[in-house]
């Protein structure tokens, strides 16, 4: 499935070397850009138990849950 990411979203996802906070309004792809950053974070070597992800919406942590 091909997601369609904007430029600052884009630039979230491949972001290196340092920690990142994603912080943007309602209906702003928050959750799409955080799901794939994890994914890309993978894709690099990056082993699933190292990665913390937090969200404070149930709906975005029922979202990511089904990724």
């Amino acid at each position: 499935m091909q997601i369609i990411l904007n430029k600052e979203q884009e630039e979230a996802v491949n972001h290196s070397g340092t920690p990142l906070l994603v912080a943007a309004g309602p209906g702003s792809g928050k959750t799409k850009v955080i799901v794939e950053r994890i994914r890309h974070l993978i894709e690099q070597g990056l082993k699933p138990s190292e990665i913390l992800c937090l969200t404070f919406s149930e709906k975005a942590a029922l979202e990511m849950r089904k990724t």
